[in-house]
């Protein structure tokens, strides 16, 4: 069939996605990560503490610092027992530009991973944003067919590539709007793959990620679902919408991340947030707190002071979710202090110019107070080990 002037032809949209097929020989089971090696992690450790509840701790790992600092990749072996990339495994790193690929850097944390009895979690499959600048013009083009082609060889690409070694794919992130975003239905965000294919879009990728990396658990990551805000309170509510509905459709979605950028200057309201998860436990789904940090720019300079209050404020949002049953991992993005990403960003800089202290590790690899609170809060937390271990099985 000849497309219409202006729209893609079908063989372009392949090209795109590395061709039909690198997507076939993808989807056999690589090989040259070697098998899962010895735990790393001490016994003092995050990850072992949280072991003793059926959970896992881990962190994001970012390759400039893991490639160039020793320290750093000592620090990641000796306290946590998963790991997900930050971008190494996005698209817009994945698939630079029409019909290349490159695996190299999410190869090299994941070879990491494993020779250290770590597992990994994959991040992210379809999102509005860290998309390669040639793909959004590409899918404004396309037809929804079309469109949904590109998708599966995306999808059949990267989690192709990785199959069988990834315990958790992020299917789709931040797929919602937030406050000052336009609701497009639902409350989905816009974005390119919801104007190329329609709301549709999301049950189409965890689908496609279910055919092509069954073992994988498929998750919804979300943002801003875990303060006291009016605003958030009404998110929660649509997520709940957004999950029965997934679930009713027969969706092969198996678990739900809060991202959990926490931020001083909002609230924590502790019986919301149990309500919320206890609810997404009762619809069988795990959940998994992806990507923790805690914005401090509401707390003093003084140092001493200001990571006392993180941990508090790292406390109180804990101990509500370490005793919900369904929970299943605790990662926060990165684990040293001087990486957070923010410092980078224009609304997140504290007002007095000096750097967060978002991590349990400072700029020295020590453990600080944010660490002990969260090494208690494990230690505390009830043994749900039973019921997490039947989550995982699916």
């Amino acid at each position: 069939m000849t497309p219409s002037p202006g729209q893609p032809s079908r063989r372009a949209l392949l090209a795109g996605a590395a061709c039909a097929g690198l997507a076939t020989a993808a989807r056999a089971a690589p090989s040259g990560f070697g098998p899962l090696g010895k735990p790393s992690w001490s016994a003092d450790s995050l990850q072992a503490t949280a072991a003793a509840k059926g959970l896992l701790y881990g962190c994001e790992v970012p390759f400039h610092r893991f490639d160039a600092t020793p320290a750093y990749r000592q620090a990641v072996a000796r306290e946590c027992g998963i790991l997900v990339c930050g971008t190494e495994m996005k698209m817009e790193e994945v698939l630079p530009a029409p019909g290349r690929t490159d695996f190299a850097r999410g190869d090299a944390i994941l070879r990491f991973a494993r020779a250290n009895g770590q597992r990994m979690r994959g991040h992210t499959l379809v999102w509005h944003a860290a998309l390669p600048p040639w793909v959004a013009p590409l899918l404004g083009r396309a037809s929804p067919v079309q469109a949904e082609d590109f998708m599966r060889r995306w999808i059949e690409t990267v989690a192709g590539h990785y199959r069988g070694q990834i315990v958790a794919w992020d299917v789709v992130n931040e797929i919602l709007g937030n406050e000052a975003d336009p609701d497009r239905g639902g409350g989905l965000r816009d974005s390119p793959w919801l104007a190329a294919m329609g709301p549709g879009y999301v049950d189409r990728a965890f689908r496609i990620l279910h055919e092509t990396d069954p073992a994988a658990a498929g998750t919804w990551n979300e943002d801003a679902v875990e303060q006291g805000a009016p605003w958030m309170e009404a998110k929660r509510t649509k997520v709940l919408r957004q999950l029965e509905a997934m679930r009713s459709r027969g969706v092969p979605i198996r678990r739900f991340g809060l991202q959990s950028h926490l931020t001083s200057t909002m609230p924590i309201d502790q019986g919301q947030l149990r309500r919320f998860l206890h609810e997404i436990g009762q619809m069988g789904l795990g959940i998994a707190v992806t990507e923790l940090d805690i914005d401090d720019r509401a707390f003093p300079s003084d140092v001493p002071t200001r990571d006392r209050m993180v941990a508090d404020f790292a406390r109180r949002y804990l101990d509500v979710v370490l005793a919900e049953p369904a929970l299943l991992d605790v990662l926060t993005w990165d684990i040293y202090d001087p990486d957070t990403w923010l410092n980078d960003h224009v609304y997140r800089k504290r007002p007095d110019g000096l750097p967060q202290r978002a991590l349990p590790l400072d700029a020295q690899f020590r453990r600080k107070p944010l660490w002990h609170a969260m090494q208690a809060c494990f230690r505390a937390a009830p043994d749900h080990t039973a019921a997490r271990e039947k989550l995982r099985r699916g």
